[in-house]
């Protein structure tokens, strides 16, 4: 039996405003094995039927254009140079509740799992955050509104960490013992920064309990 979901379900935003340097072209447009469909798309077809709004932070125009044809706000990073955080806090300008916040890499995303997410939204949390070897995922994580102020004033004093401003507010972190019944093999955290990890996870892509790494 499915969990009931928050009376306002939250936005999906997706966190994709990098360079990808290390990858040598855009790690958004990266075309998923079997599909063939950009990255991004298959991310945000995953977790959109928990969200009633998509957003997209990207200074690439061709990143809100491989979304379509899914109904999507684009909006540029209000904060250029200043890494995700940045672009965590442009969305988070932009929404009114809950965010569910996804960087642009991650292609093992579970819905599943962002349910129990958002499940845990009760109690006056800012922010649900996974842990994976007892080190928060801020890029798998859930932000409200109200974390806004903390993590504007994180940028104004230089800070550009994802967790910079999590001792300025009230933090749900959920322990790898609540994640792995859901995930056992941790695969929805594993994202791809290279093109010899994009090579290996096409590899494994047929194989759901094969090694993955965890950046």
């Amino acid at each position: 039996m499915e969990t009931a979901l928050p009376i306002r379900p939250p936005t999906l935003l997706l966190n994709a405003g990098g360079t990808s340097r290390r990858m040598g072209q855009p790690k958004a447009l990266l075309p998923m094995p079997g599909s063939g469909e950009p990255l991004i798309r298959h991310i945000a077809t995953q977790l959109l039927p928990l969200a009633d709004d998509l957003l997209v932070i990207a200074n690439d125009p061709a990143v809100a254009d491989a979304l379509q044809p899914l109904p999507t706000r684009w909006l540029t990073d209000a904060y250029p140079d200043s890494g995700p955080l940045g672009g965590l806090a442009t969305g988070l300008a932009a929404c009114q509740g809950w965010c569910i916040c996804v960087a642009c890499d991650l292609p093992f995303v579970q819905p599943t799992l962002f349910r129990y997410l958002i499940d845990q939204t009760g109690d006056g949390w800012d922010a649900i955050v996974p842990l994976v070897e007892d080190r928060p995922q801020p890029l798998h994580a859930l932000y409200h509104h109200r974390a806004l102020a903390a993590v504007e004033a994180a940028l104004q004093t230089g800070k550009r960490r994802m967790d910079s401003f999590t001792s300025q507010v009230r933090v749900r972190f959920v322990t790898e013992d609540e994640v792995r019944p859901i995930d056992p093999e941790l695969r929805s955290f594993v994202n791809v920064n290279t093109p010899e990890e994009w090579a290996a996870l096409i590899d494994r892509a047929d194989n759901p309990t094969g090694g993955t790494s965890r950046q």
